[in-house]
C-alpha cells in the first residue's frame, strides 16, 4: 500500500459515501485486573444511531492518519506459524455469516491477550465491509462516470481504544434551581486517540493482497514489537527514524 491508496480509504471513513459499505461492527470490553474479555456485543453496523456512527467514523479516520514507516505500517505475513492470522482473517474475511466473523475476531482477541496485562481497561473494536475505488479518474467532460467501473475491496479494520473515568463536575439544575455534583461511573472509550489497530488486507497494484496487512501504531515511530510477531504474526519492521540512524 502507498501513500495515496490510504488516503483514498480514509477519505471514505465519512456517513453516506457510496463508496465505502460497512456491514457489521464488534466491540470486546477487556477489563484491565485480569485481563479477560467482559463483554462483546455486534451488531450491523446500520442499527447504531447517527451520533455513534459519526463517532466511530472519526476514530477509523484518526487510526488511518499519520506516515508510512511512522506510524502506518505495511507488513508481510511470517510464515509457518501455528494458529496464524493471516488464516483467521482471511477467513473472517470470507465468511458469509456474522456468527462465522464473529468467532475469527474472537480468537484474534484471544492471541491479544496471551502474555499481556493492559493497565487500563481497553475495547478492541472490529468493523467488516468493503470499498470501493474507481478504475477511471475523474474526467469533467466524460459522458461515462468515474464510478460506472469500480474495484472492489472487502477489508476488515480494528480499532484498540483504551478508557478513562470521567471527571466530576459541578452542574446548575435550571429546575430546581440548585447546583448539583455530577457523578457518572460509566467509563469513556477515548475514541479520538486509538492505541493501535489494523486493516487488512493489504492493496497491491488495485487488487487486494492477504499476504500483507496495514499494522497502525498509536504513536509516530512507536510499533509494538509484541503486538507485530506474537498477535499480527508479522514480521519485524523499521521505522523510518530508525532506519535513518542506521
Amino acid at each position: 500500500m502507498n501513500k495515496k491508496d490510504i488516503a483514498h480509504i480514509r477519505k471514505q471513513f465519512k456517513l453516506d459515501h457510496d463508496l465505502l459499505k460497512i456491514f457489521d461492527i464488534l466491540n470486546v470490553y477487556i477489563m484491565k485486573e485480569s485481563s479477560e474479555i467482559y463483554h462483546y456485543e455486534s451488531q450491523p453496523f446500520a442499527m447504531l444511531d447517527k451520533d455513534q456512527q459519526e463517532l466511530y467514523m472519526g476514530n477509523f479516520k484518526k487510526l488511518l492518519t499519520g506516515e508510512l514507516d511512522q506510524k502506518l505500517f505495511e507488513l508481510k505475513f511470517q510464515r509457518e506459524v501455528e494458529d496464524h492470522t493471516q488464516l483467521i482473517l482471511h477467513q473472517g474475511l470470507l465468511a458469509r455469516h456474522t456468527e462465522e466473523w464473529k468467532e475469527r475476531m474472537l480468537r484474534l482477541v484471544g492471541k491479544m491477550l496471551e502474555d499481556t496485562q493492559y493497565s487500563q481497561d481497553t475495547v478492541v473494536t472490529f468493523i467488516r465491509g468493503e470499498y470501493f475505488k474507481p478504475t477511471k479518474s475523474r474526467n469533467e467532460e466524460a459522458e461515462e462516470s468515474e464510478r460506472d467501473e469500480v474495484y472492489t475491496h472487502p477489508f476488515i479494520l480494528c480499532s484498540i481504544n483504551t478508557t478513562e473515568q470521567p471527571k466530576k463536575t459541578l452542574l446548575f439544575d435550571y429546575v430546581e434551581k440548585e447546583f448539583k455534583s455530577n457523578i457518572v461511573v460509566d467509563p469513556i472509550i477515548k475514541l479520538a486517540s486509538p492505541e493501535a489497530g489494523f486493516f487488512f488486507p493489504g492493496i497491491t497494484d488495485h487488487s487486494s493482497d492477504v499476504n500483507r496487512i496495514l499494522y497502525c501504531a498509536g504513536k509516530a515511530n512507536e510499533p509494538d514489537p509484541h503486538f507485530i510477531e506474537n498477535v499480527l504474526n508479522a514480521e519485524k519492521t523499521v521505522t523510518a527514524q530508525e532506519e535513518r540512524v542506521i
